[in-house]
């Protein structure tokens, strides 16, 4: 795979005789993917206010690299080393002091200008034709044990302690579409709109 810094993946071409390898290509495509449908783009002009002084790192970029490191699986801010080791494959990727400035600034209003980004993505990707026939929204809680000393503590249905997200996946292509922790109701996600030609 050929990687230029700003422009992302040219073109990618699979050869069972190459000499060298690389552990994410998988993952790079995400990164493409998101550069294509226009997302990265929308994400940086959505959180350009962010940035308290001019930086190597675009705040859009840093969200889209969040992202793909935890479609990679990563569970924090230090997995991000994953994809800063492949530079390669990623480019440059942001520091974990840089990502957590990112996630300490974005209140709500940045929150939904990533949500609109979002949206505005998946209305492009379906015009394309990544649209599904069918739409189905999966609505489930997921159990997340957590240990608790709480005076008078009430274990979760199952007898255990820890909380119960309600997430919500659309069906057929498994994409997190919302999620709620319990506590506080999420501000509306803009709707999943696109005409079809």
């Amino acid at each position: 795979m050929w990687v230029k810094q700003r422009s992302g993946i040219a073109s990618v071409q699979v050869v069972a005789d190459g000499e060298g390898l690389v552990s994410r290509a998988g993952t790079a495509m995400l990164v493409g993917l998101a550069d294509r449908v226009g997302l990265t783009r929308a994400l940086s002009d959505a959180l350009g206010d962010v940035r308290e002084r001019p930086g190597r790192h675009d705040p859009g970029r840093v969200v889209r690299d969040l992202a793909v490191m935890l479609c990679d699986g990563g569970d924090c801010l230090a997995d991000l080393g994953v994809l800063r080791d492949q530079q390669v494959l990623f480019g440059s990727v942001a520091s974990d002091a840089t990502a957590w400035r990112l996630v300490d600034a974005l209140g709500e209003d940045r929150l939904d200008a990533i949500r609109r980004a979002r949206a505005s993505a998946r209305v492009r990707a379906w015009k394309r034709g990544a649209r599904p026939e069918r739409i189905t929204l999966d609505i489930d809680a997921t159990l997340i044990t957590s240990h608790s000393d709480k005076e008078g503590a009430a274990g979760t249905y199952k007898g255990g302690y820890g909380f119960h997200p309600l997430l919500c996946y659309l069906g057929e292509t498994d994409e997190a579409l919302a999620g709620c922790c319990g506590r506080e109701t999420p501000a509306p996600t803009p709707p999943l709109t696109a005409s079809r030609s």
